[in-house]
């Protein structure tokens, strides 16, 4: 998946979501970046404004 095309699928599923469907969205989306681009560091820094401590969380980020 283009990595364009993937942060646009993202911000068109968190657009109006509630905290449950932005959670799930979220985690698909560090899963399918983490899949296709390797570690999810490599983030672009709009995606860490919305998902950064996540990432964190799931210890997908090295700090």
């Amino acid at each position: 998946m283009k990595h364009d095309r993937l942060l646009q699928t993202f911000f068109d599923e968190i657009h109006d979501a509630d905290e449950d469907a932005f959670h799930q969205a979220a985690h698909s989306f560090l899963n399918l970046w983490d899949y296709e681009y390797g570690h999810a560091s490599n983030m672009p820094n709009e995606i860490h404004q919305y998902i950064g401590q996540l990432a964190y969380d799931s210890e997908l980020v090295e700090e």
